[in-house]
């Protein structure tokens, strides 16, 4: 956990900086990449979404899984982009992350916190209900105290939202960034080096922490679950980025790099932290736990697979 608290907090911010404030990106050409990427991610939210119709489980259960099918890990992220396209495909991510992340924390906290209030809720209920049969008084106590935890949820909903946004340190870095590129101000040769190795680090340890973070024991519980939600988030979802930067180089000028990194991001495995939320909010962290383990070891096969697909993208080469 403190290895991961270096990495989060230290060695990944100072990555995400240097290639954002140092990189060649226009930020006017990035508005058609980041609105192909958004356009992806949202369909696969909307993937993610669809598999309570086709697996059968809990509102809670759903509701913590959900968020596996549209959130990424950064460290796998971060590791091929720099080997695929070097800093402009790092600064890229950074900018798509920048803005995901708000809009996939909001997807995440909305959801579970409103399963976990119905569930709530519904218990809160039934206890009213059986309080009422000995005293009309326990009843109405019941039913208030479940009405007030939802209501609490819903109100803390949006503040929380906001705070894990605007203290993130990843979003804080690519803020950075973009200020210091946009005012022009020169990176000191101190400076790039200093970032530069604390970056190197970053992705050797990124990758370390995800080996130690595995649990193959919640595989078994919920198969079928876990099974709809790998398939979703490593196939289903790259494969809707495709459609999508297809069609939307057709139309806009989104350059192949762009394309690369939308493809890259959509293929990228779910982030361990969905677990930390999960647990946090009350909601299955056991199945999320399983859901992420599976991810990560199924984006052994299916990550070189899709490189292949975005090594073609980059060289412009027709996929249909």
């Amino acid at each position: 956990m403190r290895t991961e608290k270096l990495v989060f907090y230290v060695l990944l911010p100072a990555m995400l900086f240097l290639s954002v404030a140092g990189s060649t990106v226009a930020l006017g050409d990035a508005a058609v990449f980041l609105a192909a990427g958004v356009l992806a991610m949202s369909l696969a939210a909307a993937f993610a979404w669809g598999i309570r119709y086709l697996v059968r489980a809990d509102d809670v259960t759903h509701a913590s899984v959900f968020q596996c099918g549209f959130r990424f890990n950064s460290y796998i992220g971060f590791a091929l982009a720099a080997r695929i396209g070097g800093d402009e495909a790092l600064a890229l991510l950074a900018l798509l992350i920048a803005v995901w992340v708000p809009i996939s924390n909001a997807l995440a906290t909305a959801e579970i916190a409103r399963a976990v209030a119905k569930a709530n809720g519904a218990e809160g209920v039934e206890g009213a209900d059986g309080a009422a049969e000995s005293g009309n008084a326990g009843g109405e106590n019941g039913k208030a105290s479940a009405q007030s935890r939802t209501t609490l949820t819903g109100r803390t909903l949006l503040r929380k939202t906001l705070k894990g946004v605007v203290t993130n340190p990843l979003i804080l870095a690519t803020v950075g960034g973009l200020l210091w590129k946009g005012f022009g101000l020169p990176l000191p040769v101190t400076l790039v080096q200093t970032l530069k190795h604390l970056g190197d680090a970053s992705l050797a340890l990124g990758l370390l922490c995800i080996g130690a973070g595995l649990t193959a024991g919640a595989l078994r519980k919920y198969a079928r679950l876990i099974a709809a939600a790998t398939f979703e988030r490593l196939v289903a979802a790259p494969v809707a980025a495709l459609l999508v930067t297809s069609a939307m180089a057709f139309f806009f000028p989104l350059s192949p790099m762009g394309a690369a990194v939308v493809l890259l991001f959509a293929a990228l495995p779910t982030a361990q932290s969905c677990y930390v939320m999960a647990s946090a909010m009350g909601g299955n962290a056991p199945a999320v736990a399983g859901v992420t383990t599976a991810h990560i070891l199924a984006s052994a096969v299916t990550l070189p697979l899709w490189t292949i697909v975005i090594q073609r993208v980059l060289a412009g080469a027709a996929l249909f």
